[in-house]
């Protein structure tokens, strides 16, 4: 089994189909089973039973020597995935979060109110939220993902999880490095040299041309997380 995760808009999709996998498998059915029924400020999977239903339930009759998905909702269950299919791997994409910001915010994800879009009761954010920014909400939604899903991939064995920078996906050593970890071989290596998630929109102008004010808000809520992957 190889999970392939990340905050959504990082090239997931792309992973999946350089390995030939699904992307985004049953999503929609587990979504509407148990996210957006549920209270978007707190947490629906904070034990690890409830994470273990969900995981059994999303993964019901698959082959789970060859299965591969890629979906960012396995951020939230990587622990449960581990413990059912101890064999499995795991792959965090990681993608600037500037660009994130770019794209979620053409897509109106600063406007969602479900689980993982919105800060808990407990987040330092939730007494904020009504009013930051379309690009702080945003900030916030890359870091708060990143963040649940290196506290997930910590809790796995070193061999089995590898976070990869989706910028750095076109670089042969990496397709090498990536063939490597998970045992399967990438026959579409073309797909690496596709822009991901290229997002045409004005609404948002690119990175490199922001102002000082929204590098600044943008760093007060994602800066750390950033440095973290060496973006800055």
């Amino acid at each position: 089994m190889l999970i392939i995760t990340g905050t959504g808009r990082s090239g997931t999709g792309t992973m999946a189909r350089m390995f030939g996998g699904h992307h985004e498998f049953r999503v929609t059915y587990i979504l509407k089973k148990y996210f957006w029924k549920a209270d978007p400020h707190s947490d629906p999977f904070d034990t690890l039973e409830k994470r273990i239903t969900v995981m059994m339930d999303l993964h019901q009759g698959i082959e789970k020597r060859s299965f591969v998905d890629s979906s960012n909702l396995y951020i939230h269950f990587l622990d449960a995935v581990s413990l059912l299919n101890p064999s499995a791997k795991f792959i965090l994409c990681v993608r600037n979060g500037k660009d994130f910001v770019r794209s979620a915010f053409s897509r109106g994800w600063h406007e969602r109110i479900s689980c993982g879009t919105v800060p808990l009761r407990e987040d330092p954010y939730f007494t904020r939220w009504d009013a930051m920014t379309p690009l702080q909400r945003n900030a916030w939604i890359w870091a708060f993902r990143n963040k649940r899903a290196l506290e997930g991939l910590g809790m796995l064995p070193e061999g089995q999880k590898l976070v990869i920078r989706i910028e750095d996906i076109n670089k042969a050593e990496v397709l090498d490095h990536l063939e490597n970890f998970t045992g399967v071989k990438i026959n579409e290596r073309a797909l690496a040299e596709k822009k991901h998630n290229a997002n045409p929109s004005l609404d948002l102008p690119p990175k490199e041309h922001w102002t000082h004010e929204m590098n600044r808000a943008f760093d007060e809520i994602a800066g750390e997380m950033m440095r973290f992957f060496k973006y800055d």
